[in-house]
């Protein structure tokens, strides 16, 4: 067994849940679950890497990003195959289950360190919403039209939420309305017949610390469960990992978020 299957085994013992895919890819199809985003994107290996790689406008104006994913890899190693990919832009690169000392290589080797997030999981066998009376005013719900996407357009600090993207298949965007105010805005994607993967979930910033995406999580899952999704996946900020915990999300692997910035690919570099 192969030191990534034997770290996604911890992880499923760990969990209580069971992955079958090595961890980085598994993470790196996640960018890859609308039609929009397979539309725009390609996923492929660069050496010890997995890259996606996606398309787009931004301003009016073409774009292309590129996001690396790696486990059991070395700075070195890593760095290398994102010079030899080619252009030289920030790439990012999302090292899953890293020890902190490799961590620590990683920003020693030059990277700048982004974020350090967490991928969680949540086994819906069984999962049962708490008993909560919702607030006067406050109410979950499913956004499906035109009108809908022009309504968490209010919501300050979130991205827009296109037409196409209400009417994928493969998405359910819900959202919080407080006095028919949205104030809270989170997705679910499906990963595979029993997989889900969470994200997106904002709560504008004067509306925080008042339950908003705990009650929009709920009503998410408990929609998966009667959809027959038996595991929720998601990244978690530091920020919020207590509120996933809290709704019986357990740590799986923590994903190092480091920059390659343009000044390092063109460095010179020792091959590992």
């Amino acid at each position: 067994m192969t030191k990534k299957h034997e770290r996604s085994k911890a992880a499923d013992e760990k969990s209580g849940i069971s992955i079958h895919s090595p961890l980085p890819e598994l993470l790196a199809h996640t960018h890859l679950l609308t039609e929009r985003q397979r539309h725009q994107g390609s996923i492929g290996p660069v050496g010890p890497l997995l890259c996606v790689h996606a398309e787009g406008t931004r301003d009016g104006q073409p774009v292309a990003v590129d996001r690396f994913f790696a486990g059991d890899c070395s700075p070195q190693a890593a760095l290398l195959a994102m010079r030899n990919y080619g252009p030289e832009r920030d790439h990012l690169l999302f090292v899953v289950d890293a020890p902190p000392e490799r961590q620590r290589a990683f920003v020693r080797a030059g990277f700048r360190l982004v974020e350090i997030q967490w991928l969680m999981a949540c086994n819906l066998a069984g999962w049962l919403p708490a008993e909560t009376e919702a607030a006067v005013g406050v109410e979950v719900r499913r956004a499906t039209g035109p009108g809908d996407a022009l309504a968490l357009s209010a919501i300050d600090g979130l991205e827009p939420v296109s037409f196409d993207e209400l009417h994928d298949p493969a998405l359910s965007h819900y959202f919080v309305a407080v006095n028919n105010t949205p104030t809270a805005y989170g997705r679910n994607a499906r990963y595979d017949e029993t997989i889900a993967w969470v994200s997106h979930v904002f709560t504008a910033l004067p509306n925080r610390g008042q339950g908003y995406a705990t009650a929009l999580m709920r009503q998410l899952l408990t929609d998966s469960t009667k959809e027959s999704v038996g595991q929720s996946l998601l990244l978690s900020t530091d920020m919020a990992h207590s509120l996933y915990a809290r709704l019986g999300y357990r740590d799986i692997a923590p994903v190092t978020i480091v920059q390659a910035p343009p000044a390092l690919l063109r460095r010179s570099v020792r091959r590992p």
